[in-house]
């Protein structure tokens, strides 16, 4: 787990240079932790859904599923980044867990990424509230069990997950070096990834 936080820290450096940002820095600013807390939250939970309409159009298993649960890792070791989660706080369970219904795990997950929101001062409307770390922290690992979940559900051992992450990470770099944006996106890259 240890490579696969600094291949992500790498990754996320790199990205943000590319807009001007230093990754290290902007994380640790309170106003930038909150903004990149949403940003990568919002980023999870669009995988999370893209998993949910694979699973609903083509049934659990699929290639392109369990690049969805890698996906999502992504953007939970940038959000453990921030909130200064280790690797070795989320170790991967030496055995999957026991059968794991796909629809009770993207609950737990939605639930956890709601936790996560209202961890920040979201509504403007409402008088007092403030970040809470301790509960952002909490949603994280919440998270983090979750995604061992998904890993369950679509057969995903440890050794795979990395192996498909670093293939990933390969290709969200080439990604950024083409200027990759919403109106040059398209998923052609990830069918060269073995799942």
């Amino acid at each position: 787990m240890e490579e696969i936080f600094r291949l992500q820290w790498s990754l996320n450096d790199h990205t943000l240079r590319n807009i001007g940002l230093d990754y290290g820095n902007t994380i640790k600013d309170p106003e930038g932790k909150l903004i990149w807390i949403e940003n990568y939250r919002k980023a999870l939970s669009a995988e999370l859904a893209e998993l949910v309409r694979e699973v609903h159009e083509f049934g659990v298993g699929t290639q392109n599923g369990r690049i969805e649960v890698v996906d999502m890792l992504h953007f939970l070791v940038s959000l453990s980044h921030i909130l200064e989660i280790d690797s070795q706080d989320v170790t991967p369970p030496d055995s999957p867990a026991n059968e794991i219904p796909f629809d009770g795990f993207a609950l737990r997950a939605f639930l956890a990424l709601d936790d996560l929101q209202n961890s920040l001062k979201w509504k403007w409307w409402a008088k007092g509230g403030g970040f809470k770390e301790d509960k952002a922290k909490d949603a994280v690992m919440q998270l983090w069990t979750s995604f061992y979940e998904a890993c369950s559900v679509f057969g995903l051992g440890f050794p795979r997950v990395k192996e498909i992450y670093v293939a990933k990470n390969r290709v969200n770099f080439q990604r950024q070096q083409k200027e990759y944006n919403e109106d040059t996106k398209n998923e052609d890259d990830n069918r060269s990834i073995r799942a």
